[in-house]
């Protein structure tokens, strides 16, 4: 039956069976000349000789390239089409393309039609397709193909091997029928380095002509591992496979010349106060961004306490009775507002806080409201890391651009499966995937800091090397009996609270004016205190993060 284009196909080498349409063209003659080289390649001369009793555009000549042995591998014959003409050498149109485990020939042109008696005329390059016995090598090759739209009244096929050296002995044998038939209703002789292979009567549809033909080892050179290798990987198939590389290749570049911090000193050296900026010390979000660079709840908790151990800020704990336990809340109210001692972020968060309430609120009144100013907070936080020139551009906006890169090429990938053939639309969809992988990934690693951040970055971890490692000594020796509300929001910040908390026990301390409980501090402690910070912390993260179902956070 021909297609819908007017093509008449000539082989097939799918499983399905053979349809009717014979009547529309038949095979007259079917001559294959071999040439086998001395480096285990060979080339095929396929002259088709056919009579259309209906007009009809052109052929398609379907040649494998992908074979499974006995145990199971698949083998790949790479095959490249050298020319297709007429029986005098004219030019005919086609394309070649890829389909599954053949190379599709469509010959023809789809402006003008075709009748009557018609040659082409196939030349083809195929490697990897010779066999390697103990005794002898060998070409075993389905001359024809299987699964004919039509009879096919003659089969022949001339093999020469081009080689220095004769062999000395020739095997040959030929097989016809449907496939792995082992029928031999053909003949053939041999002589020469050369055999000539003819069947004997007609090849109905859905039979072929399949020869073998045997000479002495070593006139041909088996090939290398390399050439086996790239075999395997079939690049002309696969080529698609290596944009994930390239993509890895290309992010591993880019983070090496880009998105490494620069290198300012080999170690830590344990520092005893925050960093400074134009003789001010950084507040407790810049150093928690500085070491993770992005804005997280400890930065923003760090940061109301911040604001409390600065006097804007007073932070009363209340109980709130249960069936069966007692649950805690916060009230925050406002000291006195935000003036030029406070940093933006400082600044823009305590506006945020108190919006709706100027004198004060509890913390779970910001449940499912606050985090619609997450965004413009952590704008804030990095325009004043960028402003302070710890980083040229924000670290948001390098994470986003490499986000967006990676989206373009996940709907760019999805357009190529849409596009091409079905064959290797599940292929473009994967590599798109892989191909994405890396810049997300990577696009997290690269945000870098400046020369000045990577200083204060290293400042940051000896700080909070000193808040994770105080020792009592040393605390005493410092004398301040405010030091623990001093550096708590930096403890808080740095994940390094518990450890602070410790490290003062048996040292007296002021008991924080800033924080009214429940039932004051007869004997303050601040290990004991750590246990109230861990919960303010905790329920200022959970109502301040949290968003209505559906809604989007930071």
């Amino acid at each position: 039956m021909p297609n819908e284009q007017g093509y008449q196909p000539v082989g097939e080498v799918s499983n399905s069976p053979p349809f009717s349409g014979s009547a529309d063209f038949t095979i007259r003659n079917f001559q294959s000349s071999i040439l086998i080289n001395e480096d285990s390649s060979f080339t095929v001369k396929e002259t088709i000789d056919a009579d259309f009793n209906r007009s009809r555009h052109g052929i398609y000549r379907e040649i494998p390239f992908k074979y499974r042995d006995d145990l199971g591998r698949v083998i790949r014959t790479p095959l490249e089409i050298l020319s297709v003409t007429d029986s005098v050498g004219r030019d005919r149109k086609y394309r070649v393309r890829q389909m599954g485990d053949v190379v599709n020939v469509r010959i023809g042109d789809a402006k003008t039609y075709v009748s009557g008696f018609q040659s082409y005329v196939i030349m083809y390059k195929v490697e990897n397709a010779l066999l390697y016995f103990d005794n002898h090598d060998e070409l075993y090759w389905n001359v024809t193909g299987n699964y004919w739209k039509a009879p096919i009244r003659v089969a022949s096929a001339d093999v020469t091997l081009s080689a220095k050296k004769e062999s000395k002995k020739l095997w040959a044998a030929c097989f016809t029928g449907i496939y792995g038939s082992r029928r031999s209703n053909c003949s053939f002789t041999t002589s020469h380095n050369s055999g000539e292979f003819s069947t004997k009567t007609y090849l109905n549809p859905g039979e072929g002509l399949t020869i073998a033909f045997g000479w002495d080892k070593g006139l041909v050179s088996p090939p290398s591992s390399w050439k086996r290798f790239f075999w395997a990987l079939d690049l002309k198939e696969n080529w698609i496979f290596s944009l994930p590389i390239l993509s890895l290749t290309l992010m591993i570049t880019l983070w090496y010349r880009r998105g490494r911090d620069p290198k300012v000193r080999q170690a830590v050296t344990v520092m005893y106060e925050p960093p400074k900026y134009d003789n001010k010390v950084i507040t407790p979000a810049e150093a928690g961004a500085l070491i993770d660079e992005k804005l997280d709840p400890r930065d923003i908790t760090s940061t109301i306490v911040g604001l409390a151990v600065k006097g804007y800020v007073k932070i009363e704990e209340t109980k709130k009775e249960g069936l069966i336990i007692d649950t805690a809340d916060y009230y925050l109210s406002k000291v006195k507002e935000p003036d030029e001692n406070l940093g933006f972020f400082e600044t823009k968060l305590m506006r945020s806080v108190f919006s709706n309430n100027p004198s004060g609120l509890f913390v779970s009144e910001l449940k499912n409201k606050f985090y619609k100013n997450l965004p413009d907070l952590k704008n804030t936080l990095y325009e004043e890391l960028v402003r302070k020139k710890y980083f040229l551009k924000s670290p948001e906006k390098i994470r986003n651009m490499y986000m967006v890169g990676g989206f373009i090429i996940i709907v760019f990938g999805g357009f190529l499966a849409a596009v091409l053939s079905s064959y290797l639309t599940g292929k473009a969809i994967l590599v798109s995937a892989l191909t994405v992988l890396p810049l997300f990934l990577f696009g997290r690693a690269m945000p870098a800091k400046t020369k000045s951040g990577a200083s204060a970055y290293m400042d940051i971890v000896g700080f909070q090397e000193f808040l994770s490692r105080a020792e009592k000594d040393r605390l005493q020796r410092m004398g301040d009996k405010n030091l623990f509300s001093k550096f708590l929001p930096y403890a808080i910040a740095l994940d390094v609270a518990d450890n602070w908390a410790k490290a003062f026990e048996g040292i007296y301390q002021e008991p924080p004016s800033w924080y009214v409980s429940p039932g004051g501090f007869r004997t303050f402690m601040p290990s004991h205190f750590a246990y109230s910070i861990g919960s303010l912390t905790s329920n200022l993260s959970s109502a301040m993060f949290s968003s209505p179902r559906g809604s989007g956070v930071g």
